[in-house]
């Protein structure tokens, strides 16, 4: 059963033709479609880009009334993370999937990682530390990008000990970022080889 939308809920001429421009489909053919027609599904056979979706002003609020009933579903759209590091979006996705879903399906990657540190989808969606550095494993790049975005008193509390190893991270560079023997003991599950395995030496 289809509920009915309010005339103000519907999409503009301009929104239509913004969201379906360079998608294949004709001017004429998207003024005559119906507003319930313009749903998820149409947009993903139409290969509607995110950037048509933004710059058209439709939200995660909206496309989760359309249809997109998953944050995966923002992702095959063409959204990414740094899509979320606007506030706006950022807040109406978790409002529509939930944080925990947003983080799942945006924090995948090195890159995502480091569009998210030190950005207000941080704290919107309760990334960690810890995940944000879980995500750059054998990217030793991004982690360090990650860990002097993080503005913290104690960054590495939390941080799993075999997380920080995964990254590829080393004494070296750790230092360079202003972290010490001390830095390491916050580290969660520390054991005897670690700090060998990160390079410090234990006296």
């Amino acid at each position: 059963m289809s509920v009915r939308k309010s005339h103000d809920t519907e999409l503009s001429v301009r929104q239509k033709l913004t969201i379906f421009h360079s998608t294949g489909l004709s001017a004429e053919h998207v003024l005559g479609m119906e507003d319930d027609a313009i749903n998820f599904e149409l947009m993903l056979q139409s290969a509607v880009k995110a950037l048509n979706l933004t710059t058209a002003g439709v939200r995660p609020l909206e496309l989760r009334r359309r249809g997109a009933s998953t944050a995966a579903h923002l992702r095959r759209l063409g959204y990414d993370a740094l899509h979320l590091v606007d506030p706006v979006t950022c807040n109406e996705a978790s409002a529509a999937f939930g944080a925990t879903e947003v983080v799942e399906s945006f924090l995948c990657t090195p890159s995502d990682a480091v569009a998210l540190a030190g950005s207000e989808a941080v704290s919107t969606l309760g990334i960690t530390v810890n995940q944000l550095l879980a995500a750059c494993a054998g990217a030793p790049t991004e982690a360090s990008s990650v860990l002097r975005q993080v503005t913290t008193e104690a960054p590495l509390k939390g941080v799993s000990a075999t997380v920080l190893l995964d990254t590829g991270l080393r004494a070296p560079q750790l230092k360079q970022l202003g972290y010490n023997l001390a830095s390491m003991r916050e580290l969660l599950g520390l054991g005897g080889g670690d700090m060998l395995k990160l390079g410090f030496s234990c006296v």
